[in-house]
């Protein structure tokens, strides 16, 4: 059997380095990866609640019966 060639070699160490070159790295890596399924998990439970109704739209005087009422004097 034969040693890894250069490259396989270098990519390993790549990756190693990588994962194992700062402190605390993986447990940050973790961290946000267990933030990012609790939020997906949130969101697929959020699309079962019927949304909350909406107010109607305040309602605007006519501006026809004003120019009336100026015209007329009243």
């Amino acid at each position: 059997m034969h040693a890894p060639g250069l490259i396989p070699l270098l990519i390993v160490l790549a990756l190693a380095f990588l994962l194992f070159g700062r402190p605390g790295r993986i447990s940050n890596l973790m961290e946000d990866l267990g933030k990012g399924i609790k939020g997906f998990k949130k969101g697929l439970g959020d699309g079962d609640t019927p949304p909350a109704p909406a107010e109607p739209p305040a309602q605007l005087r006519d501006q026809t019966a004003r120019k009336d009422d100026e015209r007329t004097g009243a």
